[in-house]
C-alpha cells in the first residue's frame, strides 16, 4: 500500500466517524504532526468543528476516537492530546511491508499521480539570444528543470519550452555590434552602438563571418549580420545547456507572433471594457501610440503596448505568447523567470485574466521568480568573467566547479525566491560540508555496506517473511518512519513547484542513516536473519537516495 492510500483510507474512516457522530458529513484531513513524538498522523478535526457544534473539542476527539474504524493493518494506536488533536500512530505491520518494498522496487512505483496531472508546459532560461548565458540564468536552467522532472516523476506529462526573443531591439543591436567588430577587422573601422554588445565572442564571430563571407556591407546586410549573430547565439546557448543535460522539446519564436499575433491580442484587449473605458487606449489622440489601462486592472501603472512606429513593446508579444500557450490546452502553464520580470509578469497575468477569467488563468498558470546569484570565493564576491564582458557566464561556472551535478544540486539548496550565494570553494570540498557530497556519501557508503555483506554471504531478505517485526531499536523505526514520509513530501515539492524540498529531504534521510549506522551494527555474522533485515532496510534507503538524486538529475554513485 502507498503512503497516499494509506493517508486516504485514516483519513476516510475519520469522516465516517465524524458523520456518526455529529450527523455532519466532512472531509477530513490528516497531516504529518510537527513533531514526530505525538505520531505519524494527526488531525485537529475537533478543534476545528467544536464551536460550531456547540461541543467541547476534547469531548468531541475523544468520541471520534472511540468512533473510528481505523484500518488496523494501517494504525497502530490512535490517542487525544491537548484540547483535541487527534494523534496517529502507524502499525508496524503497515511501515515493515512499506519498507519491504521500497528496498525491493525503489520510490518512485510509490510516488502518486499528482491531482488533476496532465500536460504541462515548464517554459525556463528563454535568454535573449545574444550571447553566452550568465550564472543566472545557469540557476534558472537547474530549476527549470528540476521542476519539470519533479512534474514528471508525479505523473505529468511535460513539455520543455524556450522562449527565443529574436523579434526585439536586443536582436538588432547583437547584429550591429557584429558588424561593427566585422568592418573593424576589415580595415574599415566602424564604431559600436550605443549600448552594444562588447563582449570577447563578439570578435570572435566577426572574424569567423569575416573568413567566410568577405565583402558584406552596411546597412544593405544587416539582416546578414543579425540573423549570423542571432544564430551563433543560439548555438552557444544550446551548448551552453547541454553541459547541465537540458534539452528542449521546443524553441517557440518570438518574431512568429510579430506583428500579426501581437496585432491580434492588441485587438481582443481593446475589445475589453473595465468601466473606466477601453482596456486599450490611444494617448496622445491620433499619435498611434497605444496604452494598456492596466490601473483599471489593479497596477500600479499603465503601460505602453505599441509605440508611435507602430513597433510593439516588449509586453504585448509577451501576451500573444501566453495565449498562444493556453490555447495549445496544457493543463498546467509554469513560466519561470528572474525576480527582474516581477512587474512584467504581474502585468501579463492581469491582462490574461481580464480576457480569460481569473479563475481559468489562476487554475492554469504558475509563476516561478527567483533571486539573483553572487559567486563567493573565501567569503568575497568574484568576478571570473574572461570571455565575456561584464559577466559570469554558465560554462565558466560550470568548469570552476567541475561537476554538473555539484553545480545543480547547489542551486537547488535554497528557495527559489531567497537571494543565492554560491561558494565556490564549498563546491569544491569533498567533505560533509558539501551538501551534495554529503548525499552522495551515504548513497555510496550504503552500496559498500551492501556489497560487503554479500561477499559474506549475507543478502537482503526475498520475502516480507524475513524482515516484518525483526527491527525494533529505534534508530531502526525513525529511519523507516522518515522513509514513509517521502512519497507525501515529494507530491507536495511538486504541487509547490519547490524541488529545493527534494534537496532538504536527501540531507535529512542522509542524516538519518549516518545516525542509524553509528548507532547499530548491521553486518554481524552471529546475527545472520538481524542483520539481512537490516541490509534491507539499507537498500530500502539507498533506493530512495538514488531515486531522489534522479529527479534532480544529480548522479547517485557507488563508490566515492
Amino acid at each position: 500500500m502507498t503512503p497516499e492510500r494509506a493517508r486516504r483510507a485514516v483519513a476516510e474512516a475519520l469522516s465516517a466517524a465524524f458523520e456518526r457522530v455529529t450527523g455532519i458529513r466532512r472531509l477530513v484531513q490528516v497531516v504529518e504532526p510537527h513533531d514526530a513524538s505525538f505520531g505519524d498522523l494527526s488531525t485537529q478535526i475537533a478543534l476545528e468543528a467544536a464551536g460550531g457544534l456547540g461541543m467541547n473539542p476534547g469531548k468531541l476527539a475523544r468520541e471520534l476516537a472511540e468512533s473510528a474504524d481505523l484500518p488496523a493493518d494501517i494504525v497502530g494506536r490512535i490517542s487525544v492530546a491537548g484540547h483535541g488533536f487527534l494523534n496517529m500512530t502507524f502499525s508496524d505491520s503497515y511501515l515493515d511491508s512499506y519498507a519491504f518494498e521500497l528496498g525491493t522496487d525503489g520510490l518512485l512505483g510509490f510516488l502518486p499521480r499528482a491531482s488533476g496531472a496532465g500536460r504541462a508546459l515548464v517554459e525556463y532560461v528563454s535568454s535573449n539570444p545574444t550571447g553566452p548565458l550568465s550564472v543566472g540564468h545557469c540557476r534558472q536552467a537547474v530549476l527549470g528543470e528540476a521542476i519539470a522532472r519533479l512534474l514528471e516523476a508525479t505523473g505529468w506529462k511535460v513539455e520543455r519550452e524556450y522562449y527565443f526573443n529574436d523579434a526585439g531591439r536586443q536582436t538588432a543591436l547583437l547584429g550591429e555590434s557584429l558588424a561593427a567588430r566585422y568592418f573593424t577587422l576589415a580595415g574599415t573601422p566602424m564604431p559600436v552602438p550605443e549600448g552594444g554588445y562588447q563582449g570577447g565572442y563578439i570578435s570572435e564571430w566577426a572574424g569567423d563571418l569575416l573568413a567566410s563571407r568577405p565583402g558584406l556591407s552596411w546597412p544593405g546586410d544587416s539582416e546578414v549580420f543579425t540573423s549570423y549573430a542571432r544564430d551563433r547565439a543560439m548555438d552557444l546557448i544550446v551548448s551552453d545547456l547541454s553541459l547541465l543535460g537540458i534539452v528542449f522539446d521546443r524553441f517557440f519564436n518570438e518574431s512568429s507572433l510579430v506583428p500579426v499575433a501581437a496585432a491580434a491580442a492588441l485587438e481582443r484587449l481593446s475589445s475589453v471594457n473595465t468601466g473606466e473605458g477601453s482596456l486599450v487606449y490611444e494617448n496622445p489622440p491620433g499619435s498611434g501610440k497605444m496604452w494598456l489601462r492596466l490601473t483599471a486592472l489593479g497596477r500600479p501603472e499603465d503601460r505602453v503596448v505599441r509605440r508611435e512606429n507602430g513597433m510593439f513593446t516588449y509586453r504585448m508579444p509577451d501576451m500573444a505568447y501566453h495565449l498562444d500557450k493556453f490555447a495549445r490546452g496544457y493543463d498546467l502553464l509554469v513560466d519561470i523567470f528572474g525576480s527582474d520580470h516581477l512587474d512584467t509578469s504581474r502585468d501579463v497575468t492581469a491582462a490574461l485574466e481580464a480576457l480569460l477569467g481569473r479563475e481559468e488563468v489562476s487554475r492554469r498558470l504558475k509563476i516561478v521568480l527567483h533571486q539573483f546569484v553572487t559567486l563567493l570565493r573565501e567569503g568575497r564576491k568574484v568576478k571570473m568573467s574572461t570571455r565575456s564582458a561584464n559577466f559570469v557566464t554558465l560554462r565558466e561556472l560550470v568548469e570552476e566547479v567541475g561537476s554538473a551535478d555539484v553545480t545543480r544540486y547547489l542551486f537547488l539548496t535554497r528557495r527559489a525566491e531567497a537571494h543565492m550565494d554560491f561558494d565556490l570553494e564549498l563546491a569544491a570540498r569533498q567533505s560533509d560540508e558539501n551538501p551534495v557530497y554529503y548525499v552522495q556519501y551515504a548513497h555510496a557508503r550504503i552500496c559498500g555496506i551492501l556489497g560487503t555483506a554479500a561477499a559474506g554471504g549475507i543478502e537482503p531478505p526475498a520475502a516480507l517473511s524475513g524482515f516484518a517485526g525483526r527491527l525494533s531499536d529505534p534508530a531502526e523505526r525513525k529511519l523507516i518512519r522518515l522513509l514513509e514520509l517521502v512519497p507525501c513530501r515529494v507530491i507536495s515539492a511538486a504541487d509547490a513547484l519547490e524541488p529545493q524540498r527534494i534537496t532538504e529531504l536527501l540531507a535529512e534521510i542522509a542524516t538519518a542513516f549516518h545516525s542509524f549506522y553509528q548507532k547499530i551494527r548491521v553486518v554481524d555474522p552471529a546475527e545472520r536473519e538481524l542483520s539481512s533485515a537490516r541490509l534491507l532496510l539499507c537498500r530500502a534507503c539507498r533506493n530512495v537516495i538514488r531515486d531522489l538524486l534522479g529527479i534532480l538529475s544529480v548522479e547517485a554513485p557507488e563508490r566515492m
